[in-house]
């Protein structure tokens, strides 16, 4: 376990700082809606004033001045009428009420222009007829009324009739001309009204778009709120409640926050009793310091600290081993703001991989010195027992006389073949123990397996002869040669062929193959009719010094590192060994050499 070098960029370490969108929009949209709330009062103002100012109350007035003169002019020309060809006392009062009535109109329209009627144009100068012909009308009144000519009365009252008329016609010409010009202006605040209420509803109507929008910005932040809350409350939970410790720490190394399990796994009963005690962890936490602030570095620079193996400082001053995994969370701007991470109690493991460390080397000294000493005893071993075999030859063949009893001859055939099979048994072993030991060298060269096969068949034919067994050889007739020791290959097919002669009966049969298979690889095949072995001895059959406790099986000598010695042999030459087997029904022994081995006939010595 160590530092992975990851070059990370700041920007993608970790997790950056959000700018909060959210609120800034809310800002603005709060700011428009007040611009138009506002715009919209001003607007309303402005235009409600123009509205009044340009509201014809004046002439409404004037209307109503004008209306109640003609009004009174009509009830007196009414008046007037009625008492037409009466009696000439009725006449005269009727003159007399004209009179009257006449200067009072006269008054009060003079009054009206004193109050501040003020009439424009031809309005003015009908105004102005009408006060001429009151006067005259007045005038002709007190003439005639002065004149009290019963036969001038009624000519008078006429008169005055037709001039009343006059006057009701001129006033009537000023009223419709009033009337016109306080229509015209109501006509014009219309329109502003309406324009008005349609600039408001289209106002009134951003505004509730707006209000709409602000109303799903803050649900949606309210939302957002409800899922931050219970997102933090799950991480605090994943926080609090996890095995491995979590640290956070500041760039200097200050320690922020803890969990229960860092302040437990440190030997302290809270996190913050440790937060208490701990200031900075290059110091207070990490035994190595000078490893700490390689870590900071690294965390600073955006890298990952990944199943990085150091020890950190308990409360008690013991330590414990752990995996550190750390990382650094940065700004938009790609500055370090804290450091984020997990260290999880690796002691036993550690322990155990340094005990399981020490076991390995101590087994693989002893194997190697037992496989040392085994190739160093080969010398050793072998003079003394070539020595009995040769001594035990001449005793059995009688080669100096006599041995003076029959039975000496037995005891000496029983040691020469017990010496050959000493012997055989310690060449094997010497062969296991050269081969594990790395000292097995071998002598490659372009072999002819056909060649080779047939020797082997000569040298195990005798044995096959006495035990009435059958040998046959398959070869394909284009099998090339291989590069491979030519001796360790006799070895391997001795091994195979012989066990099968002494596991197969009398009038079984084994046959050999050879041939190419799709990968150019060259194959030997073994095959017998034999007694076979069970699936679940194979295992027990392929392990070193293994044998099958059978009745014939302990009829026959064997060491059992026959097929141990072929399973290492074919490996010297990057092959592979497989064997197939079936009680009672033979057995099948393959050896596949690698297609680089194989090396075209002619090229064969």
């Amino acid at each position: 376990m160590s530092l992975t070098g990851q070059n990370k960029s700041p920007r993608g370490s970790g997790t950056p700082r959000k700018v909060d969108n959210w609120y800034r929009s809310f800002v603005i949209l709060i700011s428009i809606l007040g611009l138009l709330v506002g715009g919209t009062f001003f607007y309303a103002q402005n235009t409600l004033t123009d509205v009044e100012n340009s509201f014809p109350l004046k002439q409404l007035y004037e209307l109503e001045f004008i209306d109640n003169f003609l009004s009174e002019l009509s009830t007196e020309i009414i008046d007037a009428e009625e008492v037409h060809a009466k009696k000439p006392e009725e006449m005269q009062l009727a003159l007399q009420s004209a009179l009257y009535r006449l200067s009072k109109l006269k008054s009060d329209l003079e009054t009206g222009i004193s109050l501040g009627f003020d009439f424009n144009g031809s309005e003015n100068e009908n105004l102005e007829k009408i006060l001429i012909m009151l006067n005259d009308d007045i005038d002709f009144l007190r003439e005639a009324i002065r004149e009290k000519k019963v036969s001038q009365f009624e000519e008078a009252l006429d008169e005055a009739v037709l001039r009343m008329r006059r006057s009701r016609d001129t006033g009537l010409t000023l009223r419709n001309n009033v009337g016109y010009l306080a229509v015209s202006k109501i006509g014009v605040q219309f329109g502003q009204i309406k324009n008005f209420r349609g600039d408001i509803l289209i106002i009134l109507s951003l505004m509730i778009v707006m209000a709409l929008v602000m109303i799903y910005m803050a649900y949606h932040r309210y939302q957002a709120r409800l899922k931050l809350e219970e997102s933090e409350l799950k991480h605090r939970r994943l926080f609090e409640n996890a095995t491995e410790g979590i640290f956070q720490i500041e760039n200097d190394g200050g320690l922020i926050d803890v969990n229960p399990a860092m302040a437990n796994l440190l030997g302290y009963g809270t996190s913050t009793e440790l937060k208490d005690y701990i200031r900075n962890v290059v110091n207070d936490v990490y035994f190595n310091t000078g490893m700490a602030k390689k870590h900071l570095m690294l965390l600073s620079k955006g890298q990952y600290l990944i199943d990085e193996m150091h020890r950190w400082k308990r409360k008690d001053g013991t330590l414990v081993w752990g995996a550190i995994n750390a990382h650094g969370i940065f700004d938009e701007e790609g500055k370090p703001l804290y450091f984020e991470g997990t260290f999880t109690d690796m002691t036993a493991r550690v322990e155990a991989e340094l005990s399981l460390k020490q076991a390995k080397e101590t087994a693989e000294f002893a194997n190697r010195a037992k496989s040392e000493f085994l190739a160093n005893m080969s010398h050793e071993l072998r003079t003394p027992l070539n020595a009995i075999i040769g001594f035990s030859e001449i005793l059995k063949s009688q080669a100096f006389g006599p041995l003076g009893h029959e039975n000496y001859k037995e005891y000496a055939e029983d040691v020469h073949s017990a010496g050959g099979h000493l012997l055989q048994v310690i060449n094997d072993i010497l062969d296991v123990a050269k081969i594990e030991a790395g000292q097995m060298k071998l002598a490659e060269k372009n072999v002819d397996l056909t060649t080779v096969i047939a020797t082997c068949f000569r040298m195990l034919s005798v044995r096959a002869d006495q035990a009435g067994v059958a040998l046959e050889q398959k070869i394909d007739a284009n099998l090339p040669g291989i590069y491979a020791d030519e001796t360790r290959i006799k070895q391997i097919l001795v091994n195979l062929i012989s066990n099968a002669v002494k596991f197969t009966e009398a009038s079984g049969e084994i046959t050999v193959k050879a041939f190419l298979n799709q990968e150019g690889g060259v194959v030997i095949k073994v095959e017998d009719t034999g007694i076979g072995i069970s699936k679940d001895d194979i295992p027990v059959v392929l392990s070193r010094f293994g044998q099958v406790q059978t009745t014939y099986a302990r009829s026959n000598e064997g060491t059992g590192l026959g097929l141990t010695l072929v399973q290492l042999i074919a490996d010297l030459h990057g092959g592979t060994f497989e064997l197939e087997s079936e009680l009672g029904e033979g057995t099948t022994c393959t050896i596949t050499f690698p297609a680089n081995r194989s090396v075209p006939l002619k090229e064969t010595a």
